[in-house]
């Protein structure tokens, strides 16, 4: 029998056994685990690029394939919901990477993670409207502030994630800081 009969009768190793041994027993029993081996393993791998793909894989891969998409332990958990780990690996290399260090990023990776938030720039230097004093030109766009609401506890895990995002992706130039939407001054 050829290879590829063999394998779609799903015994690719007794099935090419010589004719003799086709009703034998024996030959039968000594081959089943290992044709059942090699079938469930040649699926595995004509799977893979389904498990590559954060859209399409089984959850338990998700984590695995994280480092393949540039999340090292330091910016990954496995505790976070299935969604936001799918949105993360999916927008890995559109938003997350390439905006590293803006506010796009960092939006889009608190939004994955459903940390409701506002970042509140301040005030801008406009060219030819704004007024300024000695020394202040600029002052204002180097400082942002990620606004999260009340509900979230303060130092509760919202509130500490959102400062190790902005730690990990925010404008490292930058001053920042994470508060309340009341506290903003």
């Amino acid at each position: 029998m050829h290879t590829k009969q063999s394998w779609e009768t799903g015994r690719p190793i007794f099935s090419r056994l010589p004719d003799v041994y086709q009703e034998n027993s024996v030959a039968d029993w000594l081959t089943v685990y290992f044709d059942e081996f090699l079938v469930g393993t040649k699926a595995l791998v004509y799977d893979l690029p389904n498990q590559f793909n954060p859209y399409t894989c089984d959850t338990r891969w998700l984590d695995y394939i994280a480092p393949l998409y540039g999340f090292s332990t330091l910016y990954w958990d496995r505790g976070w919901p299935e969604t936001s780990k799918r949105q993360l690996l999916a927008g890995a290399y559109t938003t997350v990477w390439p905006n590293r260090g803006t506010r796009v990023a960092l939006s889009y990776i608190l939004s994955s993670l459903l940390i409701e938030h506002t970042i509140w720039e301040g005030s801008t230097f406009i060219l030819g409207s704004s007024q300024l004093g000695i020394g202040t030109l600029g002052s204002g766009a180097w400082k942002y502030k990620i606004l999260l609401p009340r509900r979230y506890a303060f130092g509760g895990y919202e509130f500490r994630l959102t400062q190790k995002i902005d730690r990990l992706f925010g404008n490292l130039w930058c001053e920042s800081e994470v508060i309340y939407y009341d506290q903003l001054t």
